[in-house]
């Protein structure tokens, strides 16, 4: 009975730490402080699995990532089955009611990045392959804001203040005013995306930089055959998720990887775009497959980070 007891006792201990813990992940650069909550195995899937890509989003939620966990937890279908809707990660903020900072720029880590839960929610056949191939960071964010008089209010009404307010300057998805990224929080995400990447070898010039930045120049001179040579190169797919067959000849594929480059040299970071529906490698945002989304928006501090990540 002794030996069953210290047996069943050292489990307890075992899970205990895995699920409340804090670990540091060593990176070229500055280490990466994570705090582990982790959800129950039940909430996402146990695949081991080779990740292309890490989306961003906001939690249209508090300051508190650790609320958020407990609220994927609660999340139940209506016959009581778990949904598996998570990401790896959430950051941590500051509170809108009392400028509480305890949690500002705190990663969590909710479930092992190597593994998998749905967060993009895509209405497409691919829905599934994107998800897998995915590791997504919540930041701890209300998202759009309107004003109301001098005060600013959240979707929720709650009032939110001026100071963590950002006036984009522009109208984005209907809303020039949104809830503000901390500093220390897109510290956070350029940490956690710089050690993610290097983790599991995601070429971070490749999606939203290098449409900030404007960064490709395709030359000029190319017959149909280079032009497939050059989008392989950097990384563009078919309308089929693929490479490009090099044949030299024009096709649906070719001309779907041909309007991409376009559109990244036309468009901006932050809108609906053809290489993040069909899976293709880098860092982008949940509006880059979901044009209901909001996040994350463009302000200023967070576009210059992720064209310098």
């Amino acid at each position: 009975m002794m030996k069953l007891l210290n047996y069943l006792m050292k489990v307890f201990k075992t899970i205990y730490k895995e699920k409340h813990t804090e670990m540091t992940i060593e990176k070229k650069t500055t280490p990466v402080v994570i705090k582990k909550i982790y959800l129950e195995e039940e909430e996402y899937y146990q695949d081991i699995l080779t990740k292309k890509t890490i989306y961003l989003h906001h939690t249209a939620g508090s300051h508190r990532p650790d609320w958020t966990v407990a609220s994927w937890e609660r999340d139940k279908t209506s016959s009581g089955n778990v949904r598996h809707i998570a990401t790896a990660y959430i950051i941590g903020g500051k509170s809108t009611r009392d400028g509480n900072t305890d949690w500002n720029g705190t990663i969590i880590e909710c479930l092992p990045p190597e593994k998998w839960a749905h967060h993009l929610g895509i209405k497409a056949s691919n829905n599934v392959r994107l998800n897998k191939e995915s590791i997504g960071i919540e930041i701890c964010n209300y998202g759009p804001l309107t004003k109301k008089g001098d005060s600013y209010y959240n979707y929720v009404n709650s009032k939110v203040p001026a100071s963590d307010v950002v006036d984009l300057g522009f109208e984005y998805k209907g809303y020039n005013y949104y809830h503000l990224y901390t500093d220390a929080q897109i510290e956070a995400t350029k940490d956690l995306v710089r050690s993610l990447s290097e983790k599991f070898n995601i070429d971070l010039a490749k999606g939203m930089k290098r449409i900030i930045n404007k960064s490709l120049l395709m030359p000029g001179d190319l017959d149909t055959l280079g032009k497939q040579k050059w989008l392989n190169l950097h990384g563009y797919l078919g309308a089929n998720g693929k490479a490009l067959v090099e044949d030299g000849l024009i096709g649906g594929n070719t001309n779907y990887g041909m309007d991409s480059y376009t559109e990244d040299q036309e468009g901006d970071a932050f809108t609906l775009n053809k290489q993040a529906l069909v899976g293709a490698e880098g860092v982008w945002t949940h509006t880059n497959v979901r044009k209901d989304k909001y996040d994350l928006c463009p302000q200023p501090k967070m576009v210059e980070m992720l064209s310098n990540i």
